[in-house]
């Protein structure tokens, strides 16, 4: 596939990083789920990713925080809140540092593309 997507997706929910895996996985995009901010900020440094999905409330560490970590290692990866809750303050904090869009919890594939779309200009199939 010639317009592969190398995509991270940080979330502490198992079923989040499945849903990745199985839908944009089956379109031949490239895929890697961590459940930790540890582990986000190593893949961000190991991988050239295009676009990264954050999710705002982990138990280990604000997802804020983590997404301004993030932007330290690769200023220019576009990164996509996700979040369960009405935060919007948290939101709001995360657009300014940086973030390309919100999505909220639970979502379907179509905000997936949109969001994609907005954030690097290319389709997910």
């Amino acid at each position: 596939m010639n317009n592969r997507i190398k995509i991270l997706v940080v979330d502490d929910k198992k079923v989040i990083g499945d849903f990745f895996d199985f839908t944009l996985g089956y379109f031949g995009h490239d895929i890697t789920v961590v459940n930790d901010p540890d582990g986000a900020l190593e893949a961000a440094r190991q991988k050239n990713f295009d676009i990264a999905f954050l999710d705002i409330m982990m138990p280990q560490k604000d997802g804020i925080e983590v997404l301004r970590e993030i932007k330290s290692i690769v200023p220019a990866l576009p990164v996509v809140m996700m979040t369960g809750y009405s935060l919007q303050e948290k939101r709001d904090h995360a657009k300014e540092l940086g973030a390309v869009g919100c999505l909220k919890k639970p979502f379907e594939l179509d905000d997936v593309r949109r969001v994609v779309k907005e954030a690097i200009g290319q389709n997910i199939d």
